[in-house]
């Protein structure tokens, strides 16, 4: 008997081991990517411009303008963005046991864009205006829940409703941004990283800090949910109430992000079903593995975005449709590979 739960033992340590590598990994490739996009732009800086302006501020006034008025607030801001929706969408996926599900699939995110627009109309505080975006997102995610719950849907046809939703947010949305005259609309609509400062960075910082404890608190949970609804309230686990929570959290943290960058999808949805192939169904290493390649991901994304055609910019929501429409036409065929 010893020697059977030594030998399990064994194999729990080397399949741990195995996981926090992986994230190892991931965060020394994000570290490696975010050092390699600071001099990369239509201003073009040297290595050692940058390292100057980073550890001597004030040696060249103009490498200090593009580095840290421009670079890092934006590099960060991807960063912490793609964290966000990739952990926002680990939870959708986790929670309704879809892997079609994310804030973008279901609607949330176009919705919580347009509550977002609606109050910079208005030229409201940031904070309401957050405050708006996560009413509108959850009044989506509220109205799913409702037909799910009366009407039985499968998940394929939740994820039609959901499209349908979407579209028409962004609908409203883009004849919000015409009627009030926003010259940013398109831009927002897209999704953009160009206008990133560090009190954006801050914000979403908060935000971020805020959900995902809580969220990592809940990863036991979401693992007996796995198995069904019945066999995680037979070992007193709060079904309801766990889904309530984790959905509210990741409505919030992508309320936070649209209001300053607008609707980027799939990224939610590409980053939970990498993390799902490389991790398992452990979500204690889900979301954080999610949260890593959603930082790569965008990252990776926005860097492309703002130097392939130089002196123009492509919205990087343009580029993660070019990359998640093929994605989610694979997943859709290929629904099994979730299982």
């Amino acid at each position: 008997m010893n020697e059977i739960k030594g030998d399990v033992e064994k194999r729990y340590e080397r399949y741990t081991a195995r996981k926090f590598g992986i994230l190892f990994f991931l965060l020394a490739s994000l570290i490696v990517l975010a050092i390699l996009s600071i001099p990369l732009g239509a201003a073009a800086l040297s290595i050692r411009d940058v390292i100057y302006s980073i550890f001597f501020k004030g040696l060249n006034l103009h490498a200090d303008i593009i580095v840290w008025q421009l670079r890092l607030p934006r590099i960060l801001m991807a960063i912490v963005c793609g964290m966000g929706l990739a952990l926002s969408g680990a939870v959708m996926q986790g929670v309704l046991h879809n892997p079609l599900a994310s804030p973008f699939t279901l609607g949330v995110s176009s919705a919580s864009a347009f509550g977002g627009m609606l109050a910079m109309l208005f030229g409201v505080g940031m904070g309401l205006n957050i405050g708006v975006a996560f009413l509108f997102g959850m009044l989506v995610l509220l109205l799913m829940y409702w037909i799910s719950r009366r009407r039985g849907m499968t998940p394929e046809t939740m994820i039609l409703c959901g499209v349908c939703l979407m579209y028409l947010f962004l609908m409203l949305a883009s004849l919000l941004s015409g009627l009030g005259g926003l010259t940013s609309g398109v831009l927002f609509l897209t999704g953009n990283l160009v206008s990133s400062n560090w009190e954006s960075v801050i914000i979403t910082v908060l935000f971020l800090a805020i959900t995902f404890p809580l969220l990592i608190w809940y990863a036991r949970d979401l693992n007996a949910m796995v198995l069904g609804d019945d066999a995680a309230m037979s070992v007193g686990i709060n079904v309801r109430k766990t889904r309530i929570i984790c959905m509210v959290l990741a409505t919030l943290m992508v309320s936070a992000i649209v209001c300053f960058t607008g609707v980027i999808g799939f990224v939610c949805l590409i980053s939970p079903f990498i993390a799902r192939m490389v991790m398992g169904n452990d979500h204690r290493f889900i979301f954080p593995c999610s949260a890593l390649i959603g930082s790569l991901l965008l990252l990776g994304t926005d860097t492309i975005a703002r130097t392939v055609i130089q002196p123009i910019e492509i919205p990087v929501g343009m580029i993660m449709t070019i990359i998640g429409v093929p994605f989610i036409l694979y997943l859709a065929l290929k629904r099994g590979a979730y299982e």
